[in-house]
């Protein structure tokens, strides 16, 4: 648990070249199942979504990017949720009030899950948020994306569009 709040604090004091960058940690990668509670109480598991292009965005409330991120997301979500896209947007704050008060200020239609003790981050790796991981039709991340500038939502839906094409 210690380990990703330090890496995450660190990551916060030192944001700057990384963002927006592409991570090739994963990529190729069966995704990382897991299974967690949303704010608003269901259990999602990962590996139910299979047959489905997934996009998982890592976040915390107090990011201020993440949020804009949030806000554009959700925006696509709207758009394309009938066309076998998934979104979860995956919460690494600690206090699960905290989570469900910035979804709904954000507008967050898609399920907003939360991972308290970073057990979720930890399998993926995040050291830095926001963080967005396209997992393809198969199970396997094909994508990961640190940061976010006004924009980059684009790239997401493009390989989106890629992926749910194959």
């Amino acid at each position: 648990m210690k380990g990703i709040w330090q890496r995450l604090l660190v990551a916060a004091l030192a944001a700057g070249g990384l963002f927006g960058a592409l991570r090739a940690e994963l990529a190729g990668e069966l995704a990382p199942d897991f299974a967690l509670r949303s704010v608003g109480g269901q259990n999602y598991r990962l590996s139910e979504y299979r047959g489905q292009v997934v996009l998982l965005s890592f976040w915390a409330s107090w990011c201020g990017e993440c949020r804009s991120q949030l806000e554009e997301l959700a925006g696509l979500y709207d758009r394309y949720a009938g066309s076998g896209l998934e979104m979860f947007a995956i919460s690494l704050d600690r206090e699960l009030d905290e989570v469900g008060d910035a979804a709904r200020a954000i507008g967050v239609g898609f399920p907003t899950l939360h991972d308290p003790a970073g057990e979720v981050g930890e399998q993926y790796a995040v050291d830095r948020v926001p963080y967005v991981v396209l997992i393809d039709q198969d199970g396997v991340v094909r994508d990961e994306f640190v940061g976010y500038r006004t924009g980059e939502e684009d790239r997401y839906l493009e390989r989106a569009r890629a992926l749910l094409a194959d």
